[in-house]
Order: structure tokens, then sequence, then C-alpha cells
């Protein structure tokens, strides 16, 4: 039997996500309109290009719409764990960090993602995978550890903070 996997994700980011979107689409419409619009005989290559990068736009924003859509049911299905879900334990699978550079014209950032993945039996007795992020505090904590408390409600589960800081006296 295979595993099922899950990420938890948040209403608000695939919120932000979709009006991303839908920005660029709007923008990839003006650029095809004004590349159809201002059409030259002699540079179709010109037109041919604007109509190009807009319909490449437009796929992009179609797929973030889907990804920002499947964040709000994730979310929502993580808030209904948070509010309907029972006590457990999971064991953890995987405790990484990983460094992440940006440059954002000129202005260098550099900060560390922590993830938490974990593997916990659901409601009806199989064998799941969940993945979230953590702060960098929980992380050393759980550096120490093998199991994590959670929280399971149906198939999903998340990462019971409250349960975890009243555990390890974290503040």
């Amino acid at each position: 039997m295979e595993k099922k996997n899950f990420k938890r994700g948040t209403m608000v980011g695939g919120i932000v996500r979709i009006a991303i979107a839908l920005i660029a689409a709007v923008i990839a419409i003006k650029v095809i309109s004004s590349g159809i619009s201002s059409y030259d005989p002699d540079d179709k290559f010109g037109t041919v290009f604007m109509c190009l990068i807009g319909g490449i736009m437009i796929i992009a924003s179609i797929a973030f719409i889907a990804n920002g859509i499947k964040m709000i049911i994730d979310g929502k299905k993580s808030f209904d764990v948070s509010r309907k879900g029972h006590s457990e334990n999971g064991m953890i699978v995987d405790l990484s960090e990983t460094e992440v550079t940006e440059n954002n014209n000129g202005c260098v950032s550099n900060y560390t993602i922590y993830n938490l993945k974990f593997e916990y039996t659901d409601d009806f007795g199989n064998l799941c995978e969940s993945q979230e992020q953590i702060s960098q505090k929980v992380y050393e904590k759980l550096q120490e550890k093998t199991l994590v408390p959670i929280l399971v409600y149906g198939e999903r589960a998340i990462f019971d903070k409250k349960r975890f800081n009243s555990e390890n006296n974290v503040g």
C-alpha cells in the first residue's frame, strides 16, 4: 500500500498566489492585445513574439491559480484539523534545513527554511506522511527527538505546536 503525502497549506498564501496570478494574466492580456493592435506587416516577428510571451504568461497564471486553489483547500483542511483533531504522536521521518539566497535588485538576502516531515496513522488506519515548515527554535528542539506531537483528523495531520511548547517549556 502506498503512503499518502500531504503538505500543510495556508488559505492566505493561496489567496495571495491567486491575486498575483490574476494580475499577471491581466498584464499578459495587455501584451497580447497591444501586439495584435500594433500589427505591422513588415514586422510580423514582433507581433508573434508578443503573443508568444503573453501566451506563456497566461499558461503560467493558470498554473499559479490552480496551485493557489490547492493551497486554499489544504489550508482549510489544516484549519479543520487544528479545530477538530485529536492528539497523537507522529514519527519524525525528515528534519531538514534549507539555505536560501535571493538576489533582488542587487540586494542579497540569506535565510533558512526549516522543514518537518512526519509519519502517522490516520483515523482509518492508513499510513500517511505530512510535511510543514517550522521555526528554528522548534527545529533545534526536535533534533533530539524521534516522535513529534500532532493533531489528527480524518486522513490529515498537523504539527501540534501548542502541545509541543507546553511539553518542552518553549515560550
